[in-house]
């Protein structure tokens, strides 16, 4: 007779972690730990409480696209349109602003809630695409991603859009993307990051969307012929990725007080948020992964950023540095996947 799953994780459960078990389950957090300590040593100013703030500020965008980029590779998917959708919101909130919001602080919610409805209806399309069309998620998204590019530069003819100070909705706009509570000296926005990473450990982890995201990137076959809508799961996850994404375009804008097309092309969002996931544990053939460990793997690669500033070396030595850390992280999660 076949050992029962239950047997296998009494077995597992008795095996002593010895230091190599430690270093591939939790391989991000180890190396989230290693920045830290060398990152403390290199410059006297990382562990301010003023950088680790201002770390967390800049990083806002990127947590809040890492989870609907995450969702999508748990479904054996991908998004790799999340950086122009976020140019696209970027734009639509500075042109909604700007036009309406002069004297009425209200408009913002407007601007926000019409950018947010654009980044869906971008996840819409792919979710069609993707889901119920069955094509290729990564074609589709680099497909979309070219599309909302040309949509962010059509809708501003190229130009950049000012969001100045004497227009009430920019302002209002401006503050929140930089406010700081006087409390703690915590940007009001990664309190805003903190609850959108609760809502979705509390639903990755106690509801049965959650499970069931897991299981259509596990065994997309099984799950059908469970009855289950896999089509709808694939939906809902590329509708969640463009709101986030839209989202975190108005965020930046609100940081940066500018509204630019040449956002969608020339941040990095898709590749770090998707190099986030993969650090993280973030299996890319869907199945595997968690909030937490997703959130890890923004801050290495935030981490990296910062320590290199710091240390006033230049940008490029960056991309080196991250790609050996995404292979390292890789080639542990693949070590660990040998002995589960």
């Amino acid at each position: 007779m076949g050992t029962s799953a239950k047997e296998k994780t009494a077995v597992m459960a008795k095996q002593p972690l010895s230091v190599k078990n430690i270093l591939i389950k939790y391989n991000a957090l180890v190396i989230l730990l290693a920045l830290i300590i060398v990152s403390s040593i290199i410059s006297p100013f990382f562990l301010t409480w003023r950088n680790i703030t201002n770390v967390l500020l800049q990083q806002v965008p990127y947590l809040l696209i890492s989870m609907g980029v995450m969702l999508t590779i748990m479904t054996a998917g991908i998004d790799l349109s999340v950086a122009a959708v976020a140019g696209c919101g970027n734009v639509i909130v500075a042109i909604v602003i700007t036009a309406w919001g002069r004297e009425n602080v209200g408009v913002l919610f407007a601007g926000i809630a019409i950018a947010i409805a654009l980044g869906c209806v971008i996840g819409i399309i792919n979710g069609i695409l993707i889901g119920k069309l069955r094509m290729a998620a990564f074609i589709i998204t680099l497909a979309t991603m070219s599309a909302a590019q040309g949509v962010a530069y059509m809708m501003t003819g190229g130009a950049q859009i000012q969001l100045k100070d004497e227009i009430a909705a920019a302002r209002a706009l401006n503050w929140f993307a930089s406010y700081r509570d006087p409390l703690l000296n915590m940007p009001i926005a990664v309190y805003l990051a903190l609850v959108v990473i609760l809502i979705f450990w509390f639903v990755m982890r106690y509801t049965p969307f959650g499970r069931l995201v897991l299981a259509v990137g596990s065994n997309e076959a099984a799950v059908r012929l469970a009855g289950i809508n896999v089509t709808k799961y694939k939906f809902i996850v590329y509708i969640i990725s463009g709101g986030l994404a839209a989202f975190a375009g108005v965020i930046a804008a609100g940081r940066t007080a500018l509204g630019s097309p040449q956002f969608s092309t020339t941040s990095d969002y898709a590749l770090t948020t998707v190099a986030a996931c993969v650090i993280g544990g973030v299996a890319l053939e869907g199945g595997k992964g968690t909030v937490a460990f997703t959130v890890v793997g923004v801050l290495i690669l935030a981490l990296i950023t910062n320590i290199m500033n710091l240390a006033g070396l230049a940008s490029y030595p960056q991309y080196i540095v991250k790609g050996a850390i995404i292979v390292l992280a890789i080639f542990l999660s693949k070590l660990g996947s040998k002995n589960d």
